[in-house]
């Protein structure tokens, strides 16, 4: 009776004991994974990249540069070889005109002017703002074409191409090619005050009031626009008059 008494007491310690040591972890258990705050470890959260604003910068001068170069190589056809066009040819000259480098190389022109003249402060800042500022221009630029080149010179019956003299000795060639932003022909063949250029530059520089953040309205902002692009032009036109023949003796191309 005796010996039965100590092993039930025997059984109760032995139960005891194994109850205050808790339940043992199970065979496979990794302390590296335990998902408990004190033993899991936090992986820091991922950088982004840097954007990489260099090689687009790199990219658009490179672009860049080839429309000028592609506009410095285009030559414009002589003044002998006039004849007047259609309504019909007129529209494929602004086609023509919508993506010709010249449209592209003035665009760029005039969005380095007007961050120079103007610092616009609605206007984003870096590259941004030089990508905006581009982008405005060359909206304004298309507006132009297809007021100049294609609608008022269809109603005012004139030509809105540009053509080379190089019969003329140098100075009156010079004087020539300046002159063709305020003279140009009409369809029957006289020389005619070139209205197409200076009231389609008004018309698009009064429609870019809607889009251009920040712009001054009014006749003093179109007058101003109308000076530059008068002066811009007048030296494109110089360029494309004499870079044939710089092209042919100095390049020999």
């Amino acid at each position: 009776m005796r010996l039965l008494l100590y092993f039930v007491l025997w059984l109760l310690l032995a139960a005891g004991t194994a109850a205050a040591q808790g339940t043992p972890p199970p065979v496979d258990f990794d302390p590296a994974k335990d998902p408990s705050p004190q033993v899991q470890q936090s992986t820091p959260p991922p950088v982004p990249s840097p954007t990489p604003d260099r090689n687009v910068r790199r990219m658009v001068e490179t672009e860049v540069k080839k429309e000028v170069e592609k506009a410095l190589d285009q030559s414009y056809p002589a003044i002998d070889t006039w004849h007047p066009l259609t309504a019909g040819q007129k529209f494929h000259v602004f086609l023509w005109s919508t993506y010709r480098p010249r449209t592209f190389a003035g665009a760029a022109v005039d969005a380095a002017f007007d961050k120079i003249q103007n610092d616009n402060a609605q206007y984003e800042t870096g590259f941004r703002g030089v990508c905006q500022h581009y982008g405005i221009e060359l909206a304004t630029s298309e507006t132009n074409v297809f007021f100049e080149r294609f609608l008022i010179p269809t109603a005012l019956k004139q030509d809105p191409r540009y053509f080379r003299n190089p019969n003329l000795p140098f100075m009156k060639r010079a004087f020539y090619s300046m002159s063709r932003v305020v003279v140009t022909r009409s369809d029957s063949g006289h020389q005619t005050f070139n209205a197409s250029y200076v009231l389609g530059g008004a018309a698009s520089q009064a429609l870019s009031d809607l889009y251009v953040p920040g712009q001054r309205q009014g006749m003093y902002p179109i007058a101003d626009r109308l000076t530059f692009n008068l002066a811009r032009d007048a030296g494109f036109n110089l360029l494309h008059e004499f870079w044939p023949d710089v092209r042919r003796k100095v390049f020999h191309r």
